[in-house]
C-alpha cells in the first residue's frame, strides 16, 4: 500500500474514532455483576470517568522486575525514566491453578499480593491475565495442538471436575486480595485473551465460538455463585480483528463483560513497514472497541501492546500518542520488561539510558496521558 493510501486510510479510521469519542458520553453506568461490591462499583466509575480526561498508562509486571533487575522495592523502569509509576499495572496469574507459589514468570504470588495492595493505596488499577496450563497435555497454555481441551473442561467433559479444582485455587488467590482493613481489592480480570488467534488452547482453531462462550460463562458463574466473588471486572480482549463481526463472534454477552479491549503488537522486526502495519491495525481496532463501547455502555481499553526492544526512538510520541489521543480509551498497557539474562531484548518500555527514554518522558508529560 502506498504512503498516500496509508495516510488516507489512517485518517478515515482516526475520524471514525473521533466520532466514537463524541458518541460514548460515558454511557457505562455499573458493572455487569449486579452484586458487585461497593469498592468494585467505585472502581468502575473511576475508570469510566477518568477516561474523559485522557488515557492512563499501564505496564505489565512493573513493580516486580525490569530490564536487568528483579525485586527492588519501590522501583519500576517507567518510574526510573518518568519519575512516576504507571496508573495501571498488569499481572500474570498463570500456574496459580497448579498450586505453585510463583507464576510462570517467577513472580511469587505473596509478592504480587503486596504489589496489588501498594497499587491500590496509590489509587492505581490492577489487571490480571491468566495463561492457564493445558489440562489435557500437562504442558503450558501455548500447547494448542488439540481441539478438544475446551470441550473437555465444560460440564459433562472428562476434565470438568479437575478444571473446577483449578478454578477453586484461582478463586482462593482472588479472595486473598485484601487491603490492610481486610476489604477485598477490586481488580480487572482478562481471562482467555487473544482468543481470535490460535496460539492458546482456547484459540479460534481450538474450539468453536459456542464452546468459547460457554467456557467464559462457566468461569464467571463459578466464581460468583460458588465462591461469592464479586470484586472483579471482566475484560474481553481478543487479538486484533478485521471488523466488529469478527470481534463479537465469541463475545459471551454484555451480562458477562465490563470492558472491551484488544491486543496488538508491532509485527515482524519492527521495521518502518512493520510500524505502518501496526498503525493501521491499531486504528482499526481502536475504532471497533470504541464504537461497540459507545453502543453497549462498556468501557474500551487496550489490553496489551508494544514494540519489542522499542526500536523506534519516537514510538511513544509519534506512533502511539496520535493513535490513542481523544479516543475515550481507559488505558493502554505495554507488555513486560524481562529481567531474564537470556531475554536481553524482550522489553516494551525503555529503561534509563535507552535511546527512546526521552521520548517516553515526553509522552508521559502530555496532558491527555494520565498517571
Amino acid at each position: 500500500m502506498r504512503k498516500t493510501k496509508i495516510k488516507r486510510y489512517l485518517g478515515q479510521l482516526i475520524l471514525c474514532g473521533t466520532f466514537a469519542l463524541a458518541a460514548f458520553s460515558l454511557r457505562a453506568q455499573q458493572p455487569a455483576d449486579l452484586h458487585a461490591t461497593e469498592e468494585t462499583r467505585d472502581l468502575y466509575q473511576t475508570i469510566n470517568s477518568r477516561r474523559a480526561k485522557g488515557i492512563s498508562v499501564g505496564h505489565q509486571d512493573a513493580l516486580a522486575y525490569g530490564h536487568g533487575w528483579y525485586k527492588v522495592k519501590g522501583r519500576s523502569d517507567l518510574k526510573d525514566v518518568a519519575g512516576k509509576h504507571p496508573t495501571v499495572i498488569g499481572w500474570e496469574i498463570g500456574d496459580i491453578e497448579l498450586g505453585k507459589p510463583y507464576n510462570l514468570d517467577s513472580v511469587y504470588f505473596d509478592d504480587m499480593r503486596r504489589y496489588i495492595v501498594d497499587t491500590q493505596k496509590r489509587g492505581g488499577i490492577t489487571t490480571l491475565s491468566w495463561h492457564a496450563n493445558n489440562i489435557v497435555s500437562g504442558k503450558n497454555a501455548w500447547d494448542c495442538a488439540q481441539d478438544t481441551v475446551v470441550r473437555s473442561i465444560l460440564p459433562a467433559g472428562s476434565n470438568h471436575i479437575k478444571y473446577l479444582k483449578w478454578l477453586d485455587r484461582t478463586a482462593e488467590f482472588l479472595l486473598s486480595l485484601k487491603d490492610n482493613q481486610g476489604t477485598l481489592i477490586p481488580v480487572v480480570l482478562r481471562p482467555y485473551h487473544e482468543h481470535t488467534g490460535s496460539w492458546f488452547w482456547w484459540g479460534a482453531k481450538q474450539c468453536t465460538p459456542e464452546e468459547y462462550k460457554a467456557l467464559w460463562k462457566m468461569t464467571v458463574d463459578y466464581f460468583q455463585q460458588k465462591h461469592g466473588i464479586h470484586h472483579l471486572l471482566y475484560c474481553y480482549s481478543p487479538s486484533e480483528t478485521e471488523n466488529e463481526a469478527e470481534f463479537l463472534a465469541r463475545y459471551p454477552g454484555d451480562a458477562y463483560v465490563d470492558l472491551v479491549a484488544f491486543d496488538c503488537y508491532v509485527p515482524g522486526d519492527g521495521t518502518p513497514k512493520d510500524i505502518e502495519k501496526y498503525k493501521i491495525a491499531m486504528a482499526k481496532n481502536i475504532a471497533i472497541v470504541t464504537d461497540y463501547a459507545a453502543r453497549s455502555g462498556k468501557i474500551p481499553t487496550i489490553g496489551e501492546t508494544g514494540l519489542e526492544g522499542v526500536k523506534d526512538p519516537t514510538y511513544f510520541t509519534q506512533v502511539v500518542y496520535p493513535l490513542v489521543k481523544d479516543k475515550g480509551l481507559a488505558w493502554i498497557l505495554f507488555w513486560r520488561n524481562a529481567y531474564e539474562k537470556d531475554k536481553p531484548n524482550h522489553y516494551y518500555v525503555p529503561f534509563k539510558g535507552h535511546p527512546a527514554a526521552g521520548d517516553l518522558k515526553k509522552f508521559t508529560k502530555k496532558s491527555a496521558v494520565l498517571f
